[in-house]
């Protein structure tokens, strides 16, 4: 590298003594001449510099670069001696300097300019850089497309040293007016709609554009799918035509042609080219668009049975049971036929498993055997197995059942097999509440009366499932009374407490009958959580009788209440609630000396809605119209207030 650049400052140097030789030779016969140049210094002033323009430039490699020189006086004056300073350029190579100070660019590199005028040198320097664009052209010019064809477009470019360029993946396409034609990153046109777009491609400032024209295709010829084709009769095919475009593409038109098939009778065509046979023969189908057509022949013939299958396969069958088979004949155009009711069926044990002449399968005994279906030379076989009986149903006993608020029920489940035969399975099934808050029950089918309402109970095996209705009431307690007013008696009593379930007040709705089972007397008494409420026969139930008589026998009926909503404990508006415990103690005469004490808990039972309308009703009544009379008293309580 060293000896290079000795060896270039050598020649540099050179080719300057040579330049400065020439300068001195031009001044010398300047002076001899008896006229001076118009380059030429006059007398009086002297040459100080030289400038040169431009000072530093680029150039693109196939492009000229045109310098100037100016010589400077002492007097401050300035001649343009461009062409008349001597041109050198370092490395020639590079770029070379003609007699006018014109620098050629020959590769690309960097050199120095210098110009030389009467010995005064200045150097300048020069950048010869690669060629730059200069033009685009689109090709193909000005081509023509029809509907979703393409054509792949490119973008050559044209570069300062005359050299081409295939810009196609450089520049910037576009299309205008947009949806004729769209054209991607690479140049592929692709026409959507018929008219004329200009296609651009540019490259910064530089642009070209093509005119791209976009047709319809034209119909060529239509082929029609598929060809020479056979039907049954009531057996279709659909047909379809391709048409084929001036393009070269192709498309469905099956639903643009004209379908016709001839001659009529044979085969019936719809205007979607569905093609059903209708009687045996021959016949042309024709698909018609415009001018062009296509055709195929039809042939409609008898079909023929190729295979039959028995379904269901392989299935169970449970004692008892019975089940349908279906027999499927299919034939060699395709089509299917049940042929369930004109085949010949046959069990290999008619012990273990018979057969209709329909197909259905009745179950004798348990076994395994084989089912066959046959028509004409054609049968078909289909194993099955008779199966211990299964659960066809369930009853669940009391099919309705009224209950009191808190009573208790068990529930049965009796199971009918397929067979026939019933068994009790009671603590095998699954139990379940539709609505658990109203009634619930175990797994063992006891059922629990939780709160007013109605839910259904269901008893389940697998997929089996039976149900009951269950209906919660209201409790109604009930007892009897013999002993008031007897002389000599001691007193009977009835004994109400609140168990504290609710956590709140109850009211204890008491109705006394007489013998005659005429409302007596009636009142509502407040019970706190476990207060206990102590109630004299003689004295609060019976002792003040809406007729004045005072009854010696008859019924106390009572009704747990909600006080919440009616805090009076009126008897004539009842909200049942919760469940009160009562007992009574009893009088019995044995003998005129002799008598038996009994202490019994009141009986439970549902309040019907009838039964309690009557209730109210008649402590209604008796309230209006006693004056006073037909109302009880409470007792006494003790325990917890």
């Amino acid at each position: 590298m060293n000896i290079l650049l000795r060896c270039q400052r050598f020649w540099t140097d050179v080719i300057l003594i040579l330049a400065l030789i020439f300068g001195v030779i031009a001044n010398l016969t300047g002076c001899a001449a008896t006229q001076m140049g118009p380059n030429q210094v006059p007398p009086g002033k002297h040459l100080q510099s030289i400038a040169i323009a431009p000072q530093t430039a680029a150039v693109a490699l196939g492009n000229n670069l045109q310098f100037s020189a100016t010589a400077l006086f002492s007097d401050g004056s300035k001649t343009d001696v461009t062409s008349t300073a001597a041109w050198i350029s370092t490395q020639p190579k590079v770029a070379s300097m003609n007699p006018a100070g014109m620098a050629i660019s020959k590769t690309t590199g960097t050199t120095s300019i210098s110009a030389v005028y009467e010995l005064v040198r200045a150097a300048s320097t020069l950048t010869v850089a690669p060629p730059a664009l200069t033009s685009i052209a689109v090709t193909p010019q000005t081509p023509s497309l029809t509907i979703n064809q393409s054509v792949q477009l490119s973008a050559i470019g044209t570069l300062t040293d005359g050299t081409t360029q295939d810009l196609s993946n450089v520049v910037k396409w576009s299309s205008t007016p947009t949806g004729v034609l769209t054209v991607s990153a690479t140049g592929l046109a692709t026409a959507s709609s018929p008219g004329t777009a200009t296609v651009t491609a540019s490259d910064g400032s530089i642009t070209a554009s093509d005119a791209l024209a976009v047709a319809q295709p034209t119909l060529v010829s239509i082929a029609l799918s598929p060809q020479s084709i056979t039907l049954t009769p009531a057996h279709s095919s659909q047909l379809k035509a391709i048409g084929t475009y001036s393009d070269a593409s192709t498309q469905d038109i099956s639903a643009s042609v004209t379908w016709r098939a001839s001659p009529s009778g044979i085969v019936a065509v719809s205007s979607s080219g569905l093609a059903t046979g209708k009687a045996l023969g021959a016949a042309t189908i024709n698909a018609f668009l415009n001018t062009v057509s296509g055709m195929i022949t039809v042939a409609v013939v008898s079909p023929t049975l190729n295979s039959i299958s028995i379904t269901p396969r392989g299935v169970s069958i449970p004692l008892g049971e019975h089940q349908q088979l279906f027999a499927t004949g299919t034939y060699n155009d395709g089509s299917t036929q049940d042929l369930t009711s004109s085949v010949h069926w046959a069990s290999s044990d008619p012990t273990i498993l018979s057969l209709s002449g329909l197909g259905v399968a009745t179950s004798g005994s348990l076994g395994t055997v084989t089912v066959t279906a046959k028509s004409g030379t054609i049968t078909a076989a289909n194993h099955l197995q008779v199966s211990p009986p299964v659960v066809v149903s369930f009853t669940v006993t009391p099919a309705s059942s009224l209950l009191a608020l808190g009573a208790r029920m068990q529930l049965n489940a009796l199971a009918k097999f397929s067979d026939g035969t019933t068994q009790d399975m009671t603590t095998s099934v699954s139990w379940g509440s539709a609505d658990p808050a109203i009634a619930m029950v175990n797994d063992q089918g006891l059922l629990l009366a939780e709160q007013l309402g109605r839910t259904t109970i269901s008893a389940s095996s697998n997929s089996v499932a039976g149900s009951a209705t269950v209906t919660v009431k209201p409790v109604l307690a009930v007892s009897y009374f013999s002993n008031a007013h007897t002389s000599g008696v001691a007193d009977a009593t009835v004994r109400l407490t609140n168990p504290g379930v609710t956590g709140g007040n109850l009211c204890a709705e008491i109705y006394v009958f007489d013998q005659s089972q005429q409302l007596s007397e009636c009142c509502g008494c407040l019970l706190s959580p476990d207060g206990l409420r102590t109630l004299s026969v003689n004295g609060d139930v019976t002792g003040n009788p809406l007729t004045g008589v005072k009854s010696k026998t008859g019924v106390v009926k009572i009704v747990s209440a909600d006080a919440s909503v009616n805090r009076s404990c009126d008897p004539t508006t009842i909200a049942p609630k919760a469940s009160l415990a009562a007992w009574s103690t009893n009088i019995q005469k044995q003998n005129a000396s002799t008598f038996t004490i009994t202490e019994t808990t009141f009986q439970l039972g549902p309040l019907g809605d009838d039964e309690l309308a009557a209730l109210q009703q008649q402590c209604s009544f008796s309230s209006t119209l006693g004056s006073g009379q037909g109302v009880c008293s409470c007792g006494t309580v003790s325990g917890i207030p």
